[in-house]
């Protein structure tokens, strides 16, 4: 039984499993999420904080209900709207190159590599254009798309909610392969992405495994158990491997719902270390730093090369967090208001904020030439710079 979770970060997951409650326990009713969700922590002024600034913002129409982000290059970032629209945006001015209409609507994306630009459609359909937005090929995936298909190494990777990874040629849209693994039976749905690691791609799963994948035939490598699911119930089970596994020299560093975080040697999967943490999101590393955010909206940072704790902070509790990001000695995060909070890399001290007024985060923010990429549910792309980086 799949469950839906299509907002963002901690408010995700708190939906998806009052959800999951109401459809195992119809007799006993289903309160609102207000009623049972824990209140957010209130916001305190920063004592002399940052200088945090919006650098410009595009709009780009709602987004709400969909698993886009955009896709941050060097010169050009490429993003969408769940009405489908694919926009092409100059990221040092903020100026639209061009627009073009999706038909049907756009619920996952945006993937490119600069020559390709990929996108999922509401019914399964993956659709390819080039650097200019001209359409170059439609396929048709098994099943609906749950993340941006990851374009490169003249692949097209697209995953489905049937969990399966189905590779695409970059140029014509043919099927090169599928990758399938068995998967529990009860699963939570989330933006689940891929990642590059040399001439493999990785990606997390349900049950807290990591998975290596040859991107030549798609023949699995190595797996890893980032968690091992616990308990008598399916719910108490659950242990869904989140967001995008995060590559650092010859590290990557994931974790799960109900589980760890911890991280791999990217070559075979051996593990360096793990701890026990129940994520609401992906994690993020720069250095010897790993940052995570758990069910409770707790911000914490650990050591990569040992997996020792450095500091948690609680002072974004109950915020429904996006996943963070490392922009410059910075950690980044946007929470269900659309605020967005600058903590520092080295203590998780906050140091500045920004009111974006612009609703939930509903994707893990990009990092852009030093500065912070988002996109909200009211489809709005801003990028923030912050001073003292």
């Amino acid at each position: 039984m799949p469950v839906s979770r299509r907002t963002s970060g901690t408010y995700r997951v708190r939906r998806a499993l009052l959800a999951l409650a109401c459809c195992l326990a119809p007799l006993a009713g289903c309160s609102s999420s207000s009623e049972h969700a824990a209140k957010p922590t209130a916001l305190t002024p920063i004592a002399a904080p940052i200088n945090v600034q919006m650098a410009w913002s595009v709009d780009l129409g709602d987004s709400e209900g969909t698993f886009l982000r955009p896709s941050v290059l060097e010169h050009a970032i490429f993003a969408a709207s769940r009405k489908g629209s694919l926009v092409r945006v100059d990221p040092s001015a903020g100026k639209e190159l061009w627009r073009v209409s999706v038909e049907g609507g756009i619920t996952a994306g945006v993937g490119s590599d600069g020559l390709t630009i990929a996108v999922g459609g509401p019914r399964g359909n993956v659709l390819a254009f080039d650097a200019d937005g001209k359409r170059l090929w439609q396929a048709q995936a098994p099943s609906d798309i749950i993340a941006p298909p990851l374009v490169g190494h003249e692949l097209v990777l697209v995953r489905s909610t049937d969990q399966r990874i189905t590779a695409y040629e970059a140029g014509t849209g043919k099927r090169r392969w599928v990758f399938q693994k068995q998967q529990p039976s009860l699963t939570l749905r989330v933006e689940a992405d891929m990642a590059f690691a040399g001439d493999s791609v990785l990606v997390g799963f349900p049950g807290g495994r990591l998975s290596a994948i040859a991107l030549s035939n798609g023949a699995g490598r190595w797996e890893a158990g980032v968690s091992e699911p616990k308990g008598a119930t399916e719910v108490e089970r659950l242990a869904d491997v989140l967001g995008v596994p995060a590559m650092a020299e010859t590290d990557v560093c994931t974790a799960s719902y109900q589980g760890r975080i911890g991280c791999f040697d990217a070559h075979n999967g051996d593990l360096r270390w793990a701890r026990e943490f129940s994520a609401a999101t992906g994690v993020a590393v720069s250095g010897d730093g790993v940052y995570g955010v758990d069910t409770s909206a707790h911000v914490s940072a650990f050591k990569r090369s040992s997996g020792a704790g450095l500091w948690q902070t609680a002072a974004l509790a109950n915020r429904g967090l996006s996943a963070p990001v490392v922009v410059g000695k910075w950690l980044v995060v946007g929470d269900f208001e659309g605020k967005i909070h600058f903590l520092s890399a080295d203590d998780g001290k906050l140091v500045g904020r920004y009111d974006a007024s612009a609703g939930v985060v509903i994707s893990t923010p990009q990092v852009w030439n030093g500065a912070a990429v988002f996109q909200t549910a009211r489809g709005r792309l801003f990028v923030l710079t912050a001073g003292g980086q």
